[in-house]
């Protein structure tokens, strides 16, 4: 059985139909991909596993339990946590605040682990603990968005958009912190409009246009997919 399975997945807004009938599979310890060009309805798809979109029909399952439609945080106590695209870090708290924010459905016991687990990811973190989070650079804020996701001990970590209006070098970097995350254990669900980079260290991926997969496969099969990439991602 599959993590995560995705049936028939279809999502509206209003008249919009904005995924119209996908499915899915995450399978534990790996990293998946869904890619495509905005509108695609990757976000949507994201969004709708950890609660935030409402589900016109269809099933999210995760170890076996269709969770679809449930209360976001019903589903971030169950392990699954989203990094937000834009990050959305609270600019008025500090680094390790923020951090701490992330940790309300741990119990208290387990976080200086926690903490300790994040700034081994991302040692800039730890420097800037006590800094206002409004005042760190673009990728130290999108560092933050992952750790704090990361600081509720999640089984499948959800990042939607992590490389958005970064810089090469930091976009390189992130990316290989994410692999680094999925070495430890965790599953990881990336919506990302970086085709070229996701797919590197994606173990599969779906592309996804107009609501639809128009392809899926291993990731470095589609790296290779000259003219897919220029279909659909280029």
């Amino acid at each position: 059985m599959s993590l995560i399975e995705i049936k028939d997945l279809v999502i509206d807004y209003g008249i919009i139909r904005a995924v119209k009938g996908i499915n899915m599979k995450i399978e534990k310890g790996t990293i998946v991909a869904l890619l495509g060009a905005n509108g695609a309805g990757k976000s949507s798809t994201i969004r709708s596993i950890s609660g935030v979109v409402k589900v016109k029909s269809g099933e999210i399952l995760y170890n076996g339990e269709n969770i679809a439609n449930l209360d976001a945080h019903k589903i971030a106590a169950l392990g699954l946590k989203q990094s937000p695209e834009g990050r959305m870090i609270f600019s008025g708290l500090t680094v390790e605040e923020n951090l701490l924010a992330g940790a309300y459905t741990v119990k208290k016991h387990e976080i200086p682990g926690l903490l300790d687990e994040v700034f081994g990811y991302f040692p800039i973190l730890k420097q800037r603990r006590k800094q206002q989070a409004s005042t760190l650079s673009g990728g130290e804020q999108q560092m933050l968005a992952i750790g704090r996701a990361l600081m509720g001990n999640p089984e499948v970590l959800l990042l939607d958009e992590p490389s958005l209006g970064l810089a090469p070098l930091i976009v390189r970097d992130i990316f290989a912190i994410i692999s680094r995350i999925k070495e430890q254990g965790r599953t990881i669900l990336i919506v990302e409009q970086n085709a070229l980079q996701t797919l590197k260290i994606a173990d599969y991926a779906y592309i996804l246009e107009l609501g639809k997969i128009v392809s899926e496969g291993n990731g470095q099969k589609l790296l290779a997919d000259d003219k897919l990439i220029n279909a659909y991602l280029g």
